[in-house]
């Protein structure tokens, strides 16, 4: 019965978004699992996977850049070129490259002078594809001084916080004023998203990463999520779901944020602390329909143990 209540729970994904989640569940398997061999050292299993994420459309520039990073560590440096050119055409750039430990061994071979040669002509590419794209101007500046805002709020509360030597406290004079700004900065920022439909990327750019945080963690802890404006802005963030312009488990990024703001369990294990969650032997049943790895895997990926809230689980 819970299995079946588990599935109705996403009866809202339609064809085609179940097909953005299965796609990104064998993405993140595999992407994670050569994350969990990087982080042991294990660099010649690592190497085994990118391959079979060839046609895979969640693979980006970031991914292209771990794939020649472990290529590097392997020895592998004409891979490792390959990837950085694809890397580099999605935007990453000669100083990151640069900063990257894990590309020494190719910075000593012979692969690194065709990457110093074709690096202008690669990140042109990227350039020229970002001034081709048709941005929302007015709806990203509306949003950018907003976060803004929000960035400002926190600086005043943390120097605030550390001039009175004040241990971070809910009930703090300091942090009751901030949060009454924020909360009203958030209402008006949850206007403006109903006002002209849930940002994207490719609406607004790269600031979408920090709205889409504001939209998490700057939420009121009181807010009620079937209040009608909420109502509206779920609607759309699914309608956008279903399309592929934000990842299937979008909302179960939200989801879990608002049940620790009232002091519940997580239902997707999306936040990397207080992991208790709801119905435990369905967790992975519930992180695969919205496209994500298994609970198991995305632990030993970042090298830690299961909680003890999973180790007597057995899972679905």
């Amino acid at each position: 019965m819970k299995l079946v209540i588990s599935i109705l729970i996403f009866s809202f994904l339609n064809v085609d978004a179940q097909t953005h989640a299965e796609e990104h569940y064998e993405y993140d398997r595999l992407h994670k699992t050569m994350k969990g061999y990087y982080n042991r050292g294990l660099y010649h299993k690592a190497v085994l996977y990118p391959d079979s994420l060839k046609s895979n459309k969640y693979v980006d520039a970031t991914s292209y850049y771990f794939f020649a990073r472990i290529y590097s560590l392997s020895n592998e440096f004409d891979k490792t070129l390959f990837n950085l050119e694809k890397a580099v055409k999605g935007g990453i750039t000669k100083t990151q490259i640069e900063q990257m430990y894990d590309l020494d061994g190719f910075r000593e071979s012979n692969m690194h002078i065709l990457y110093e040669s074709n690096y202008d002509k690669w990140h042109e590419e990227y350039l020229v594809a970002e001034q081709g794209l048709i941005l929302d101007s007015i709806y990203y500046r509306e949003l950018d001084s907003m976060n803004i805002l929000f960035t400002k709020l926190g600086r005043e509360l943390w120097v605030k916080i550390i001039k009175d030597s004040v241990i971070y406290s809910t009930d703090s004079v300091g942090r009751y004023v901030a949060r009454i700004r924020e909360d009203s900065l958030f209402y008006e920022m949850t206007t403006l998203i109903i006002k002209n439909g849930f940002p994207t990327k490719k609406r607004i750019g790269e600031i979408f990463y920090k709205v889409s945080r504001n939209v998490r963690h700057q939420m009121p802890d009181d807010y009620d999520v079937e209040n009608k404006d909420w109502f509206t802005i779920k609607a759309m963030i699914f309608a956008e779901m279903k399309t592929g312009k934000l990842k299937p488990f979008y909302y179960a990024l939200i989801e879990d944020r608002i049940e620790l703001n009232k002091n519940k369990v997580q239902k997707f294990g999306t936040i990397p602390y207080n992991l208790k969650f709801k119905n435990p032997e369905e967790l992975n049943i519930r992180r695969k329909a919205v496209g994500l790895c298994s609970i198991q895997l995305e632990m030993w990926s970042e090298a830690r143990e299961l909680p003890k809230s999973l180790k007597e689980v057995n899972f679905k």
